[in-house]
C-alpha cells in the first residue's frame, strides 16, 4: 500500500502498487465505500524458513521494507544525500517546510543562491515521506529544460517536459481528449502554456497533486491593488489559486517576491495558507514568517567559501563623439505636441523625449527605430486629417533628431568601437561573453558588427557564434541557445541577450564575463542580469563590465550621470543589503524606470531617487528573515553498508540467470545495466532523455553509480556537449531502477509472509524476537510516528522491547550470519501462538507511543484552531467596519455592496470549514496503528 486518503465518495481511497506477476508495477486506487478490502492481520502472518545463503532473501526483504518506510519528523533523511554538496542554508527551507502541518513555503533567497537545489532537497524529502508521488513544476519557458535536467541529474526526480515538442510527443501517445496529467505523475510545464491553453487549464482542474512548484512566483502575485493590472497578470494569479487548491505541498520561489505593496506579498502568503493574512493591507511579520525564507549572498558568503566568488566590476566611461553629442543635444532641445508622455509600464509613463534619450543611450539604431514607429503614427493622423499643425511640428522635430542620430554611423559610434576593442582580447583568449541590451535593434547592430569582416572593422565571428536571445523566440529555440551556451564545446562565443534572459538562467558554467552595453534604469533588472554569472558555483571571478556614455557638455552631464549612479547603487545593495529593490522601495522594474525618468525630466540629482542603505535596511524588517537553526540530518536505518552493496546482492537475486544484463565497475562504484523488459516498460512514461539507446529502445543502457562526485562530474561533462544528459545516474532510493529493484526483492517472499532467521549472538538461550514495523498515521493518512522494534520472549514470557538498530548491532544480521538450515514447518507452526501475543505487545507499545504523540499534537491542534478563529474574527471585523462606514454616511448598502458582503462571507465560511476539518484530520491520529510482522529472530541451536 502506498498511502490512504479520505475520498469524496466517503470512506477512504487506498492507493496501491501491484507486486504480483499480473499487476506488477501498476498503480490502482480502491475506494472503501465501493470495494471490499480484506485486512491482512499481522497475527495471521505465515512464518517461513529462508534457505538462501547467509539469509540473503530475508536481509534483502527487510532492507526493501526499510527503504520504503517513510521517515517522520523534520530531520532530513534523504535530500542532503543527493549528488551535491549542500550548504546548511540550502537545507533550511526543507526543514522549515516539513515543520508545517502542510509543507508550504516561499523560497525567497536572493539572485544566484541556488533555489533549484533547495527545491530538489524538499521534493526528495516529500517523496521519501510518501508525499511526492505526483509533482508538477511550473516555470518560465526559457528554463524548462534547465530545471528538468537539474532535478534529474542531482536528485533522479524525473519530470516529463511539456514544452511544444513534449506536448506533441504526449499527443502521439494518448488521445487528445485524455488528460495528460493522468498519465504523467511528474511533469514540468511553462506558466504561459497553462495560461494560454484552456484545455490544459481544464485538465488541471481535474487533477490532484502531492506537490506543486511555481518558479519565479512574483509573476503570479495578485496585482489588483496596483495602478494598472494587465489581463495576463490577473490570469496568472487565478491560475496560481487554482493550482494551490489542487495540491498538498506548495513550493514558491522568487528572488523578488514582493513589489513593495503588502497586498501582493500577502497574496503569495495566502496561496500558501488561505488563512495566513486576514488583512492584506495591514499584517505583521509574525503572521507570515513561518511561510517564507529569505537570505542574500552577504548572509551566506562565510558559509560557502569559494562557491561564491567576489565579483570584479569594470565601469568603462566612453566619451561621446561630436556626432553623438549633436544627437543628444537635439533630443534634449526637442518638444512634441501630439504626444507628451508615452505609456511605460503601469504608471503615467515617461516623456517621449526621455524615451528617445533612453533609446539613444542604447544605440542610434534603437533611437531611429523609436522615431520610425512614431512617424508611422503621425502618418496615420495625417491621413485622417487630424491636428495637422501639431503633426507637422512633431514630424519636423523627429526628422531633425533622425538626421542627427543617423549621422552616428557604426564607424563613429564611440561605445560600439570601445565594445569591439574590449571583445577582441576576450575572444582571442577563448573567453565567452554575455552581452545585455534592452533593445533588439541594438542587439542586431552588435551582431552585425561582431560578424563583420575584420577589414570592415568587425571581429569576423560566424552568425551562429553570436546569436540573439530574446523573449519572442519559441521555447525550442530558447532551449537550444541556452543548452549550447552552457556547453563547453559550444560554438557560441557571444550571447547577445535581451532582458528575457535576465531571470532564472544559469549562464555561469563556462562564462565569467558579462557586458552591459546599455544599462536598464532599474536596479532590479540590473541585479537580475548580474546574477546570470555571479551565482553559486561560479568557478572563476565574475567580471562585469558597464559601458557608460559621458560628455563634457554641462547641459547633458546631469542626464547621463544616472548611469554612474545606477551601477554604483547596485553594488552598494549587493555588498550591504542583498536586495537591490530596497534602495528605491518600488519593487517593480518598470516603476523604477519611470521614477528615474521623472528624476531626469525634473533635472534633479539622481542620488535623490534612492534611499540610504540604513533606510533600506529598515524596510527589510518585514520581508527579511533572521538566522535559522542548523538543520538536523538523520541517516536512515539500513541493513546494508551502502546502496551499492544492496544492489550487488539484490541484482543477483532479481536477475537470476540473466547476469549478462549487468556489468559491475568496482573502481567506479557503479554498474552498467541493460534493463529487462519489465523495467524498460517503466520508462514508457518517463522522460525519453533518461535512457541512452543506440537505435532501438531495446538496446538501452543505463550507467549508475553511488559516487556522488562522479555524478556531479558527469553533469559537468554533459555541459561540454549541447543537449547532452549526464552519462552516469545516481543510484539511490529515488532512482527508478532502485525502486524497481525494491519491488523485485519483495517478491522473494509471498504476500503476508515473514522469515524466521536463526542467529548465533545477540539473543539469550531460547529467546525469540519478533521484529515489527509500526506506523501511526493521522486521519489524512500521513505517518506521524514510525518505529522498527523487536518484541522478545523467553520461556513463553515477554522479556522486553528493543529497537531494530540495537538488534542489528547485537545479532550481526547486517553481515549475514551463516545459514545452516534445520528449521522445519512443525517448529515454525509452534511459534504461531507466541506470534499472537507478540502482536498484542507490539500494539500496546505503539499505543503508548501514540498517547505521547497525541499530547504533542493536541497543542498543535489548539494552536492551529486558535489561529483559524483569529483569522475569521479579523475578517468579520473588517466587513462590519465597512458596513458601519456606509451607515455613517446615512445611506443603505447598495445591492452590489450587499452581494459583495454575502459573497465574502460565503467564501470565508467555505475556507473556515475546509481548514478546520483539515487541521483536525492532520492533528488527530487514527485509533489503530499499522503493524507489520517483518521477521522473527531466534537463537541458533
Amino acid at each position: 500500500m502506498r498511502t490512504t486518503r479520505r475520498a469524496s465518495t466517503g470512506g477512504h481511497a487506498v492507493y496501491v502498487t501491484g507486486t504480483s506477476d499480473l499487476v506488477r508495477g501498476r498503480d490502482a486506487v480502491f475506494l472503501t465505500a465501493l470495494d471490499a478490502i480484506e485486512e491482512l492481520r499481522p497475527e495471521e502472518t505465515r512464518l517461513v524458513a529462508d534457505g538462501s545463503p547467509r539469509f540473503r532473501t530475508s536481509r534483502l526483504y527487510l532492507e526493501s521494507l526499510l527503504r520504503r518506510t517513510p521517515p517522520a519528523g523534520t530531520a532530513l533523511s534523504l535530500g542532503h544525500r543527493a549528488a551535491l554538496d549542500p550548504a546548511d542554508y540550502q537545507l533550511q527551507p526543507a526543514v522549515k517546510a516539513l515543520a508545517q502541518p502542510r509543507p508550504r513555503i516561499l523560497m525567497a533567497d536572493g539572485v544566484g543562491l541556488g533555489k533549484t537545489v533547495e527545491v530538489g532537497i524538499l521534493l526528495a524529502e516529500l517523496i521519501a515521506r510518501g508525499r511526492g508521488d505526483r509533482i508538477l513544476v511550473v516555470c518560465l519557458k526559457s528554463i524548462l529544460a534547465q530545471f528538468q535536467k537539474e532535478l534529474w541529474s542531482r536528485f533522479t526526480i524525473p519530470l516529463v517536459r511539456l514544452d511544444s515538442v513534449g506536448i506533441q510527443r504526449v499527443r502521439s501517445k494518448i488521445p487528445s481528449t485524455e488528460n495528460p496529467f493522468y498519465f504523467f505523475d511528474r511533469a514540468i510545464i511553462s506558466i504561459d502554456t497553462l495560461k494560454k491553453d484552456r484545455k490544459y487549464r481544464r485538465f488541471l482542474e481535474e487533477s490532484r497533486w502531492d506537490a506543486i512548484v511555481i518558479d519565479e512566483c512574483q509573476n503570479v502575485a495578485d496585482r489588483s491593488g496596483a495602478r494598472t493590472t494587465s489581463a495576463g497578470a490577473s490570469q496568472r494569479y487565478r491560475l496560481a489559486r487554482l493550482l494551490a487548491r489542487t495540491t498538498d505541498a506548495l513550493i514558491l520561489t522568487s528572488a523578488t517576491p514582493h513589489d513593495g505593496k503588502p497586498e501582493s506579498f500577502a497574496s503569495l502568503m495566502n496561496l500558501l495558507e488561505p488563512t495566513a493574512v486576514a488583512d492584506p493591507s495591514n499584517f505583521t511579520k509574525d503572521e507570515v514568517e513561518g511561510y517564507f525564507l529569505r537570505r542574500f549572498k552577504k548572509d551566506v558568503a562565510g558559509e560557502v567559501g569559494e562557491a561564491f566568488r567576489e565579483r570584479e566590476l569594470r565601469p568603462l566611461h566612453i566619451d561621446a563623439g561630436r556626432e553623438e553629442c549633436a544627437a543628444l543635444a537635439a533630443i534634449q532641445a526637442a518638444t512634441f505636441k501630439t504626444v507628451e508622455r508615452v505609456k511605460h509600464g503601469k504608471g503615467k509613463g515617461i516623456l517621449f523625449r526621455t524615451l528617445l534619450l533612453k533609446g539613444f543611450l542604447s544605440s542610434p539604431a534603437a533611437c531611429l527605430e523609436t522615431i520610425g514607429e512614431r512617424l508611422k503614427k503621425l502618418d496615420a493622423l495625417d491621413a485622417a486629417g487630424q491636428d495637422a499643425e501639431n503633426v507637422a511640428h512633431d514630424r519636423a522635430a523627429l526628422e531633425a533628431i533622425a538626421e542627427k542620430a543617423g549621422a552616428v554611423e557604426p564607424a563613429v559610434f564611440s561605445k560600439l568601437a570601445r565594445f569591439l576593442d574590449e571583445m577582441r582580447p576576450l575572444l582571442d583568449d577563448g573567453e565567452r561573453v554575455v552581452v545585455f541590451s534592452e533593445r533588439i535593434a541594438t542587439l542586431k547592430l552588435l551582431q552585425e558588427r561582431l560578424c563583420a569582416k575584420k577589414g570592415a572593422g568587425g571581429l569576423a565571428l560566424k552568425a551562429d557564434a553570436a546569436p540573439i536571445f530574446h523573449g519572442a523566440l519559441d521555447d525550442q529555440r530558447q532551449r537550444e541557445l541556452l543548452e549550447s551556451f552552457q556547453a563547453a564545446d559550444s560554438k557560441i562565443r557571444v550571447l547577445l541577450a535581451s532582458d528575457a534572459a535576465s531571470e532564472g538562467l544559469n549562464l555561469h558554467f563556462h562564462c565569467r564575463h558579462l557586458v552591459h552595453f546599455d544599462l536598464p534604469w532599474s536596479l532590479i533588472t540590473l541585479e537580475q542580469r548580474n546574477g546570470r554569472i555571479d551565482r553559486f558555483g561560479q568557478p572563476r571571478t565574475p567580471i562585469i563590465t558597464y559601458l557608460i556614455t559621458r560628455t563634457d557638455d554641462e547641459a547633458l552631464k546631469a542626464d547621463l550621470r544616472v548611469l554612474d549612479v545606477l551601477w554604483a547603487k547596485e553594488q552598494v545593495a549587493h555588498e550591504q543589503l542583498g536586495d537591490a529593490a530596497m534602495l528605491m522601495n518600488l519593487h517593480d522594474a518598470e516603476a523604477e524606470e519611470e521614477h528615474l525618468a521623472q528624476t531626469i525630466e525634473e533635472e534633479a540629482d539622481p542620488e535623490g531617487a534612492f534611499l540610504s542603505p540604513a533606510q533600506a535596511d529598515a524596510l527589510l524588517a518585514l520581508f527579511g528573515t533572521g538566522s535559522e537553526p542548523t538543520p538536523e540530518r538523520r541517516e536512515p536505518l539500513r541493513l546494508f553498508p551502502d546502496d551499492l552493496d544492496y544492489a550487488r546482492e539484490a541484482f543477483e537475486q532479481a536477475l537470476g540467470p540473466d547476469t549478462d544484463l549487468i556489468e559491475w565497475h568496482e573502481n567506479l562504484a557503479g554498474f552498467t545495466l541493460r534493463p529487462p523488459d519489465d523495467l524498460l516498460r517503466r520508462f514508457d512514461y518517463l522522460p525519453p532523455e533518461l535512457i541512452r539507446a543506440e537505435g532501438k529502445k531495446q538496446n538501452a543502457e543505463l550507467k549508475l553509480t553511488t559516487d556522488r562526485r562522479r555524478v556531479a562530474d558527469a553533469l559537468d561533462a554533459a555541459r561540454a556537449k549541447s543537449d547532452a544528459w549526464p552519462e552516469w545516474q545516481l543510484f539511490w532510493e529515488l532512482n527508478p531502477v532502485s525502486q524497481w529493484l525494491d519491488d523485485k526483492v519483495l517478491e522473494g517472499l509471498a504476500r503476508h509472509e515473514a522469515p524466521v532467521i536463526p542467529v548465533s549472538e545477540g539473543l539469550a538461550e531460547r529467546e525469540v524476537c519478533f521484529v515489527f514495523q509500526g506506523i501511526l498515521s493521522n486521519e489524512r493518512g500521513r505517518a506521524v510516528v514510525v518505529e522498527w522494534f523487536g518484541v522478545s520472549y523467553a520461556g513463553g514470557r515477554k522479556t522486553g522491547i528493543r529497537s531494530l538498530e540495537a538488534l542489528l548491532e547485537a545479532t550481526g544480521l547486517r553481515a549475514g550470519p551463516p545459514n545452516r538450515g534445520g528449521l522445519d514447518q512443525e517448529f515454525l507452526d509452534a511459534l504461531g501462538e507466541l506470534r499472537r501475543f507478540a502482536v498484542g505487545s507490539a500494539r500496546t507499545h505503539l499505543e503508548s507511543v501514540a498517547k505521547r504523540r497525541e499530547s504533542e499534537l493536541a497543542d498543535l491542534l489548539d494552536e492551529g484552531l486558535h489561529r483559524l478563529e483569529a483569522w475569521r474574527a479579523k475578517r468579520v471585523a473588517q466587513r462590519e467596519a465597512r458596513r458601519r462606514k456606509i451607515a455613517e454616511k446615512g445611506r443603505q448598502a447598495t445591492t452590489f455592496e450587499r452581494k459583495r458582503f454575502e459573497a465574502e462571507k460565503q467564501n470565508e465560511d467555505e475556507i473556515h470549514a475546509e481548514r478546520k476539518a483539515w487541521i483536525k484530520e492532520e492533528m488527530t491520529t487514527v485509533d489503530k496503528p499499522f503493524v507489520r510482522l517483518a521477521a522473527v529472530l531466534i537463537k541458533e541451536k
